[in-house]
């Protein structure tokens, strides 16, 4: 009975995809998932949910399929999604997906959220590249001081919530400042 329910929910989330990503992609999401919401974490088993397979960023707003894989995420969480692009979120991250340096483009997000917290999704989304959270560590050698918060969510889960305490201004090429000083930091280890 248990197995029956979760493939009908599969199989109803199958059904609900977008005609851009193919069914071997709507496939590794799912799989990928493991009948997990990869945005809050509910589970099909547990709450009963629907996983839709949707690109973490719609190709309408600046999403790129070499970038952007899809992923499973719960039906309540891909509305919130929606409303997020809706409501202008969609121009923002639009924008600063244009950016070329991933340092800026992690930088300019956590300054677009006025002190607020940034959940690590919307990072992930906008960085566009899997070591995103060592790019983040990388802007304190620009002077920057983000702090890390990973508090517990309603289902038990640990998310990771990225604030800004302190900025800088760019220098003409963070990235390349970035590399010389951890150019410099190792000759120096080096020579210890």
């Amino acid at each position: 009975m248990l197995e029956r329910h979760r493939n009908r929910n599969l199989s109803t989330a199958s059904s609900q995809i977008d005609g851009l990503i193919t069914g071997r992609l709507r496939g590794e999401a799912l799989y990928k998932s493991r009948g997990n919401c990869s945005n809050c974490g509910r589970s099909v088993e547990e709450h009963d949910v629907v996983l839709v397979v949707v690109w973490k960023v719609p190709r309408e707003f600046g999403g790129r399929p070499e970038h952007d894989a899809p992923w499973a995420i719960c039906e309540e969480c891909n509305t919130a999604k929606k409303k997020y692009f809706d409501s202008g979120g969609a121009a923002r991250i639009q924008n600063l997906m244009k950016l070329k340096s991933i340092h800026v483009r992690l930088g300019e997000t956590l300054i677009a959220f006025n002190g607020e917290p940034v959940p690590a999704p919307m990072m992930d989304v906008v960085a566009q590249q899997d070591d995103w959270k060592k790019r983040v560590r990388e802007l304190r050698y620009l002077g920057w001081e983000i702090k890390v918060f990973k508090p517990k969510l309603w289902n038990g889960r640990v998310s990771s919530f990225y604030k800004l305490v302190k900025s800088a201004p760019w220098p003409d090429d963070p990235t390349g400042v970035i590399r010389k000083y951890e150019r410099e930091r190792a000759e120096r280890n080096r020579k210890r």
